[in-house]
């Protein structure tokens, strides 16, 4: 019987993939693929010599050297919690309905339905964390002493381990159905562990020999072959993969392919909240803090601040991480690594979609605010306030890892000048992506493409443009000003764009 089984699953997968790619031009595919891959390597070596900036001096050789390899695993404990969350939630396999319907639930093993989907999943994985960890080790080699083709080297076999160590450490928290609860534990005391080395410059984590391995090019930095042992932890979850949960993998099923719509129309506000069913991310019975009864002469700051203190633990976590991010990459970029801006964008940015979920409600009802006496553009602007204050503890915060990482006698004075501009480019962003709702075709045909470019364009633009004030700050130091000769007028200049971005949601609205 099982090898009927696995006989008819080989047999269905393979009639699969010949209805799914039979039509498709092999030859034109791989062309693509060849000029795809020429003019991204083209592009990263030259993007290289302007993201890497000067050499690191002998104070910052030494602190990577001592710090760098527990850093390194950090971001993989990071990286591996979140894998562990999302097997305690059902696993990382985003099953065709049809699979978990049919196949899942025929009378043949099911380790034997899901490993080929999940050596599939290994091997996405292992690809993009490959890629990711060799223009790491590009980006390093730029600035730090060694071999270029070392660093990119150990650079994409660190990234390799940490790809197959995400959807593993999934796989293993699905296939034991350790739940949300062991998961999590789990995650924290994987992320305590590593953030410990990191504190105290020990190497007592896996994680951190793993960060050694990554971090060997460098003189100084032992080398440790034992950050090699977390290859066991796709082992053992595709051998247990047969233990997910059937309901799990109908849940996924079901919000992935709800995903996959939401993302080909371009829906940010469906995608956040189908990324919040996915994680079990809903809002708390009673609040952190109850807001006195009073005078309701606000209530759209009142309203606001009610969803706010709602808020599960888990998205109060992921501000302070992403603030803390934002605040080191902006570090980052302070110590001549200019491109690390992007990543402080990205950061607050997406901190920001989280904090504008008052105006994502009140878009998500326009009925309701259409038969309200304000104009829907002035009512939509009215839901800024309480997430550019929210934005702006978050700021705090950034300000807080940039003081960790380059010192608080620079992070502090120029986080003051750069954090608003940054808070509310960001917020204004993250309107802009959540009001304009999904790309309507029939709307890019009749009215051209502006609308699309501010849709898809805007909220990026908006806040890379936050952050820039940074680079100016530096660069006026550089120049021997102060800070604030090079700060205040580009922080000027953000908030005039913002406030026209503003201008037009309120008039689109």
């Amino acid at each position: 019987m099982s090898s009927d089984g696995s006989r008819a699953v080989r047999d269905l997968a393979r009639a699969r993939r010949r209805r799914a790619y039979g039509d498709i031009d092999w030859m034109d595919a791989l062309y693509k693929v060849y000029v795809t891959a020429i003019f991204s390597a083209v592009g990263g070596s030259m993007l290289s010599g302007w993201v890497g900036g000067r050499p690191v001096t002998p104070a910052e050789l030494a602190t990577a050297t001592e710090h760098g390899p527990a850093l390194v695993g950090l971001v993989v404990a990071v990286a591996l919690g979140g894998g562990l969350r999302s097997g305690g939630r059902g696993g990382p396999l985003a099953l065709q309905p049809a699979d978990v319907q049919l196949v899942l639930l025929a009378p043949v093993p099911r380790g034997l339905a899901l490993r080929a989907p999940a050596a599939r999943q290994l091997r996405f994985s292992a690809f993009v964390g490959t890629v990711t960890g060799m223009a790491a080790g590009n980006l390093a080699a730029q600035r730090l002493p060694g071999s270029y083709a070392e660093w990119v080297a150990w650079g994409g076999v660190a990234g390799l381990v940490t790809g197959l160590g995400w959807t593993g450490s999934a796989l293993v928290a699905s296939g034991f159905r350790l739940g949300r609860r062991w998961a999590g534990a789990l995650a924290a005391a994987a992320v305590g562990w590593s953030a410990a080395d990191l504190a105290t410059g020990a190497a007592t984590s896996p994680l951190t020999f793993l960060g050694r391995l990554a971090m060997s090019p460098l003189d100084g930095v032992p080398f440790s072959p034992l950050g090699l042992a977390l290859l066991a932890v796709p082992v053992v979850g595709l051998a247990r993969v047969g233990g997910t949960a059937l309901e799990a993998a109908r849940r996924q099923a079901g919000l992935a392919a709800q995903l996959r719509f939401a993302l080909t129309m371009q829906d940010v506000r469906t995608v956040i909240l189908l990324r919040r069913q996915l994680a079990a991310e809903g809002p708390r019975r009673r609040p952190w803090v109850r807001l006195p009864a009073g005078r309701r002469s606000r209530p759209v700051w009142r309203r606001d601040w009610q969803g706010v203190l709602r808020w599960p633990a888990v998205r109060v976590l992921r501000l302070v991480v992403l603030g803390a991010v934002a605040g080191l990459a902006a570090a980052g970029a302070w110590r001549d690594t200019p491109a690390l801006v992007l990543a402080a964008a990205a950061a607050l940015l997406v901190a920001a979609l989280d904090s504008v979920e008052g105006l994502a409600q009140e878009a998500d009802h326009s009925v309701r605010r259409d038969t309200l006496p304000v104009p829907p553009g002035r009512l939509l602007v009215r839901h800024l306030t309480a997430p550019s204050v929210v934005m702006l503890a978050v700021a705090v915060v950034a300000v807080g890892g940039a003081a960790a990482l380059g010192g608080a006698t620079t992070a502090v004075p120029v986080g003051a000048l750069v954090a608003v501009p940054a808070v509310l480019a960001a917020v204004c962003g993250a309107a802009l992506s959540i009001d304009t709702g999904p790309v309507n075709p029939l709307e890019v045909e009749l009215f051209g493409s502006a609308k699309v470019v501010i849709r898809s364009v805007g909220p990026a633009v908006l806040a890379v443009a936050g952050v820039l004030p940074v680079l100016a700050a530096r660069a006026a130091v550089d120049a021997g000003a102060a800070a604030a000769a090079g700060a205040v007028p580009a922080g000027v200049a953000v908030l005039m764009v913002v406030g026209a971005a503003a201008a037009w949601l309120a008039r689109e609205g």
